[in-house]
């Protein structure tokens, strides 16, 4: 009885212990991950709005964007900058993609809701995927306020997957030295919690088990301790009166 019961207490304490545990884990994870993404984004983010300024300040000049043949130089000078970028991209207002380091991309068009995020932009940087990589973009506007264009980095979603994957392992060893030192912590706290609770039961059921027995007496028996052994000893004393008054009737019938 004392070995299940027991058994059992510290089962259900290292389950609510390892759930809880597994939890903080994974909130920890996302938070780094979410930490990541950001960092490295802002490191982008800085990139975009200097090509935005750029553009810009050429088109102030009263030249159209189609006309900036520079900019294809421009672009892939950022790009060679940084092997995490995969491809910088300049197109006009309608989605049609004037400049890009991806050849291939020249001339193609963005999609309707890239169009749609492009001209709703107050100025700040939207964020798109394609692919399944980040993609970071700003509007382009003329001297007028009017949407010109807009300019569009995409990196590598490896630049955040490395770095979330090298911690994993740290974090899941951690974890787990975590769940076994709680389940060695339980065991000993519920050994030393419960050990005289279960001892004082042991104790009275010793004492009830020889008050009742043929022929035994209770004196012979150490009473058990605290409350619950003092309520044990006076329900016995009253059923031990009981039983010698049923047995005095019982004489006299």
């Amino acid at each position: 009885m004392r070995g299940k019961l027991s058994l059992k207490i510290v089962l259900m304490l290292q389950l609510v212990f390892g759930m809880a545990l597994i939890l903080t884990a994974l909130l920890n994870y996302f938070k780094f991950e979410k930490t990541v993404t950001n960092v490295i984004a802002s490191r982008f983010v800085v990139t975009v709005n200097g090509l935005q300024g750029d553009v810009e300040n050429a088109m102030n000049l009263g030249l159209s964007l189609p006309e900036l043949r520079d900019l294809e130089q421009l672009i892939e000078r950022e790009e060679r900058s940084d092997n995490q970028i995969l491809a910088i991209e300049i197109a006009d207002p309608a989605g049609t993609i004037l400049f890009s380091t991806d050849k291939n991309r020249i001339d193609a068009r963005l999609p309707d809701d890239w169009v749609r995020t492009m001209s709703r932009s107050d100025g700040g940087i939207w964020q798109e995927s394609f692919e399944g990589n980040p993609v970071l973009g700003a509007t382009l506007r003329n001297t007028f306020g009017q949407v010109a264009g807009s300019v569009m980095l995409r990196y590598a979603k490896s630049a955040i997957t490395q770095r979330t994957a090298a911690v994993r392992p740290g974090l899941s060893i951690a974890a787990a030295i975590a769940i076994i030192g709680c389940g060695l912590v339980t065991v000993v706290g519920v050994w030393l919690v419960f050990r005289k609770i279960i001892g004082g039961f042991r104790d009275g059921e010793t004492y009830v088990t020889a008050a009742f027995a043929a022929g035994g007496e209770a004196a012979s028996v150490p009473k058990p301790q605290g409350a619950l052994g003092d309520d044990l000893v006076a329900i016995v004393d009253t059923l031990k009166g009981a039983e010698r008054e049923l047995k005095q009737a019982a004489e006299k019938a």
